[in-house]
């Protein structure tokens, strides 16, 4: 893990809001004050908490998947604990596109956007939208049964947040530099891929799965553009784990620190066992054990 904090932080330079500085000292900034305050040290520690992980469960515990897929921005981190690229790359994808991001009004400016999620299935959620005219906000993604996030304008954002409210629907504002997964990102998304066109490419190591396709990426071309998924498509994150189900795929390891995808996955996917290895503040040891179910699954 050090190393891979370490090989992230050389990307950038130094300063108080390293991402080993923030991942591992109690007293460092959290995430909602790093959002507004540093929000490329917010999207750097972020990824580097999944790279960290996923890299430790690939090779020190000999963790190894039969595919891997990320969710959202995850996709990039995804790529590098794959091995498709490098930490380092991963690192200099999210500052190039931090650069590009720059051009956005501030999420708290009144033209803004944002995200929500939603107790809501995504037919619910597409349907509403429709008749209650919020033309701009979009399904972003289809995370569960139960669980829908959409992306738009601020204003349209407060006018469903309240709506749903009244109904009785449990509704959360998702703390966002941006509303990813919106059409409205595509420039960002034609700079980034002008960008991804000269990122360093590997085969991965391990097959790559995305949620935004709900399929298999093969070629370097599709790799490039797994990247800058999460700017202008919608997660179909439901659809995705029912097609690796359907694929013999019955085990899931919430790769992480802590555990954020597992309700989703047991919500869609109930019979499936699904593994948080690295919920709470396991010691090697609990880690270690947590994953004995591993055994002879496809995971």
């Amino acid at each position: 893990m050090a190393r891979t904090l370490a090989a992230i932080d050389a990307v950038r330079p130094s300063t108080e809001h390293t991402v080993t500085r923030l991942l591992t000292d109690p007293g460092a900034l959290g995430p909602d004050e790093l959002l507004t305050s540093d929000p490329l040290a917010f999207d750097l520690a972020t990824y580097a908490g999944a790279v960290a992980c996923g890299t430790v469960l690939r090779h020190s515990l000999r963790c190894r998947p039969q595919l891997i897929m990320g969710h959202s921005v995850g996709d990039i981190a995804a790529l590098a604990v794959a091995e498709a690229i490098t930490p380092e790359t991963g690192a200099r994808i999210l500052s190039a596109r931090h650069v590009l991001l720059g051009s956005l009004p501030s999420p708290a400016a009144s033209d803004g956007a944002g995200m929500l999620a939603l107790a809501l299935p995504v037919a619910e959620v597409t349907g509403l939208l429709t008749v209650t005219g919020l033309l701009h906000t979009h399904a972003a993604a289809d995370n569960a049964p139960q669980q829908t996030v959409v992306s738009g304008p601020l204003r349209e954002l407060g006018i469903l947040y309240e709506l749903v409210r009244t109904a009785g629907v449990r509704c959360t504002r998702l703390a966002s530099r941006a509303g990813y997964h919106h059409p409205q990102l595509t420039p960002i998304a034609e700079g980034l891929h002008t960008f991804l066109s000269t990122v360093d490419l590997q085969t991965p190591t391990i097959p790559l799965y995305s949620s935004t396709l709900a399929g298999p990426v093969h070629t370097h071309a599709q790799l490039r553009e797994l990247a800058g998924h999460h700017l202008t498509r919608p997660v179909m994150f439901q659809a995705s784990l029912r097609d690796l189900y359907r694929r013999g795929i019955d085990v899931f390891v919430d790769a992480g620190p802590g555990a954020l995808l597992s309700p989703l996955i047991r919500a869609t996917l109930p019979t499936a066992t699904v593994i948080s290895p690295l919920r709470g503040h396991p010691g090697l040891h609990l880690v270690e054990r947590r994953l004995q179910a591993l055994k002879g699954r496809s995971v």
